[in-house]
């Protein structure tokens, strides 16, 4: 992993103004409403998943996470706050704790499944691009971040 793409990828990074704010990714976000990161590789570009990118700057490179899930702990896919410490909000774990995690949160695909179950996947990337544009043009504003990430209501979708 070269220094000059650690650098490049933290240049789309906003972090959130609280100690245990997430960090959001400004830079492209993919039709699942994830980020994505571009990468120089020996055939050319690879596109990485910008919260894999995150978890491998400080796993020791993209070959050392290679076989593992990068779970989101606050389950904002725009998130991209990895660290070794208790500050994390990206965990690496394997498919099937990856799974748990989703079932114990309620992730799972059900009639009583989160409110950003029921979002098509068009939806939520454009949602996340809505927050990404928001976020570049004005900075960070905790209320449209609360709104678009936890919605306003109870019959207001989540961003995820």
């Amino acid at each position: 992993m070269r220094a000059s793409d650690v650098e490049r990828f933290y240049s789309h990074v906003l972090k959130g103004p609280h100690p245990g704010s997430c960090w959001l990714w400004l830079g492209a976000i993919s039709d699942d409403g994830y980020g994505r990161f571009w990468i120089g590789t020996a055939g050319g570009q690879r596109a990485v998943a910008a919260h894999r990118f995150a978890l491998a700057t400080v796993h020791g490179g993209l070959d050392a996470i290679e076989g593992l899930t990068a779970m989101h702990w606050c389950d904002v896919p725009l998130c991209v706050r990895a660290s070794v410490d208790p500050s994390t909000h990206l965990l690496l774990g394997t498919s099937s704790e990856n799974m748990r995690d989703r079932a114990m949160k309620k992730r799972m695909p059900s009639p009583n499944a989160v409110k950003w179950r029921r979002l098509s996947r068009a939806e939520r990337s454009a949602r996340s691009r809505n927050l990404r544009d928001a976020l570049k043009t004005g900075g960070w504003d905790e209320d449209l971040v609360r709104e678009l990430v936890h919605g306003i209501d109870p019959d207001h979708p989540t961003l995820f």
